[in-house]
């Protein structure tokens, strides 16, 4: 007899018990060490997922700020710009996204600020006539009173009989409510351009481009543009006498206005004509003229946008325009008088202004009022 387990059984007996009591044992030490392991790893798990979590939730906040920041870069600059809601919309409604490269613009490709697109467009302005003077008013969406009143003044397209002027008012974006706005006058009036970058200070220049390319595109043939800003009083009827005079410009390379010489650039940050040595490194601008107003022949819209493309972006516009004339060594001529072109207010009365042709920082007011009493008294001033 064999003794297994305290109990005297046959060897059959105690053999099947062993393998059973083996068999249990096997299964327990299995089962334990199976739901330690699990635990840990649940552990291990339950904190990754935490981790996980707190990760994907730090990220959303770094994705907020970064583009928190593209959207403010985009009200300073659009040329290297990230895309606004409304552009995106915009592009949407038209069925013409963007490529990848062209979204937030791109530093080594000078060409990139031609990207932008006319949202509202004059194409047929010029087909069935070549203008002697074409006028080109930077202007904003809210400055809806400053355009009705030059449209009746000395923008009207009829002012001069016999003389063929084109008016364009220059905009950019600011939001899809005023664009609708926008829309609207345009279809009444059929004297806005619009492109789709962002309408701030910063982007004068972008402005400025745009009307010099809608020239180079649409009307080349064009004898003289005027560039100038919807708070300037001009006098277009003398403008036109001293263009068609006797001393009529040059048709070709010709500019001139309120000629500004020897300006150094302004290192101050706090100003609205700061301009960074990154920007502009030279200790002196080019000859330049006032964004006021200046004149110009037709044939050097196509050229100033041809410069642009090799030259360095400046906001200033007046000054970029300046550098691009400079690339191609055109020379800027001085006006037959320095009064004619006035970077300031000129104290109003008849017979000063029949011989001027800008005055700055004139309101809707001031325009309608002017230009009625220019009209009565211009026979009457020697």
């Amino acid at each position: 007899m064999n003794y297994c387990g305290g109990f005297f059984s046959s060897p059959w007996d105690c053999t099947k018990r062993n393998v059973f009591l083996i068999a249990s044992i096997s299964f327990t030490a299995i089962y334990l060490i199976s739901y330690f392991l699990n635990s840990g790893h649940l552990a291990i798990l339950t904190q990754s997922k935490v981790q996980n979590d707190y990760d994907i939730e730090e990220k959303d906040t770094l994705f907020t700020k970064r583009y928190d920041n593209l959207q403010m870069e985009s009200e300073k600059i659009s040329h290297k710009n990230s895309i606004s809601n409304f552009k995106l919309f915009l592009w949407k409604e038209n069925g013409e996204l963007p490529a990848e490269n062209e979204k937030f613009g791109n530093k080594t490709r000078s060409t990139s600020r031609w990207s932008f697109k006319f949202i509202i467009n004059e194409k047929e302005k010029c087909k069935d006539k070549t203008p002697f003077l074409i006028l080109l008013i930077a202007t904003t969406a809210a400055e809806i009173q400053h355009r009705s009143s030059i449209r009746k003044t000395w923008g009207n397209e009829a002012v001069v009989p016999g003389v063929e002027i084109v008016r364009l008012f220059m905009l950019g974006i600011e939001s899809k409510g005023s664009n609708e706005v926008l829309w609207r006058e345009s279809e009444q009036y059929h004297d806005i351009i619009q492109q789709d970058f962002l309408d701030t200070y910063h982007n004068l220049t972008l402005k400025t481009l745009m009307g010099m390319k809608w020239v180079a595109s649409y009307c080349s043939g064009a004898s003289f543009v005027m560039k100038t800003d919807s708070d300037v009083f001009v006098n277009t009827i003398y403008l036109i006498e001293k263009l068609l005079g006797p001393l009529s410009p040059p048709p070709q390379n010709y500019f001139t206005g309120c000629l500004m010489t020897g300006h150094k650039p302004i290192r101050n940050k706090n100003s609205k004509w700061y301009v960074s040595e990154e920007e502009y490194p030279g200790d002196k601008y080019h000859p330049f003229c006032s964004g006021t107003g200046y004149i110009f022949s037709g044939d050097l819209a196509s050229k100033i946008v041809s410069a642009s493309v090799m030259i360095k972006y400046i906001h200033l516009e007046d000054v970029y325009v300046g550098l691009c004339l400079n690339a191609k060594g055109i020379q800027i001529v001085p006006p037959p008088s320095p009064s004619l072109f006035n970077i300031y207010k000129v104290p109003f009365s008849p017979c000063l202004y029949n011989s001027i042709i800008t005055s700055h920082h004139t309101g809707t007011y001031e325009h309608v009022l002017y230009w009625e009493t220019l009209q009565k008294n211009r026979h009457t001033c020697n």
